[in-house]
């Protein structure tokens, strides 16, 4: 049963405990609202989840597209409501994470670097960390550290935005301007599209609600 500090706890006030205000509640009004962007943002929302760990993306399916209710999902695939909440609260903060980056070409962002940076090194780690948004595998990608990645991350977002302020106003000037706003939200959401394990005291949790 439910406990925690030898209190009875609600499977509803935990769901609210790991959903937060720019969560759940973000795609909840993606599937709600009855106006074109919304229903442009859904077949949108179809695509991203190709991007998600696929557990997620079969529970974003169930719980958005079929409506089924969290413990109807536990049950299918044997796990307790608050870990469905759980993951449902992941999926949808990397949808939105995905939904609010500008669309970028590979060899587009690469050439447009290329103006700014002339180390390879550079291009290659803004390159993955787009990619990724990970710094650890970045750094093992390259065979560098992650403390040398970081730094020389955030050193090229500063050399980005300094070549844009003393340059003068062009496409490509537009471009880098939107290079750093995606960076920047990028350095902003670390490891955000990397399925990692739940922290330890979630997972006792759970088996604690099972």
């Amino acid at each position: 049963m439910a406990w925690m500090g030898r209190n009875m706890l609600d499977p509803q006030e935990l769901e609210g405990r790991f959903a937060i205000e720019d969560g759940m509640a973000y795609l909840d009004s993606i599937f709600t609202e009855p106006s074109a962007e919304a229903r442009d943002k859904i077949v949108r929302v179809k695509v991203l989840m190709e991007a998600l760990p696929p557990r997620e993306a079969d529970f974003v399916d169930l719980y958005y597209f079929r409506k089924l209710k969290q413990t109807d999902i536990a049950d299918l695939f044997g796990v307790s409501q608050p870990t469905v909440c759980y993951r449902l609260q992941r999926a949808t903060a990397r949808i939105q994470f995905l939904l609010n980056l500008p669309p970028v070409q590979e060899d587009v962002l690469t050439a447009d670097l290329g103006v700014v940076i002339k180390d390879e090194i550079d291009i290659r780690i803004m390159v993955l960390m787009w990619k990724t948004t990970c710094q650890s595998v970045v750094a093992k990608e390259l065979n560098k550290s992650q403390g040398l990645v970081r730094h020389r991350f955030l050193r090229t977002i500063k050399k980005i935005r300094e070549h844009v302020a003393g340059g003068k106003p062009s496409e490509k000037a537009k471009r880098l301007t939107m290079y750093v706003g995606l960076f920047e939200s990028i350095e902003a959401n670390l490891n955000i599209l990397r399925e990692v394990q739940r922290p330890v005291w979630e997972n006792r949790l759970t088996h604690c609600l099972d």
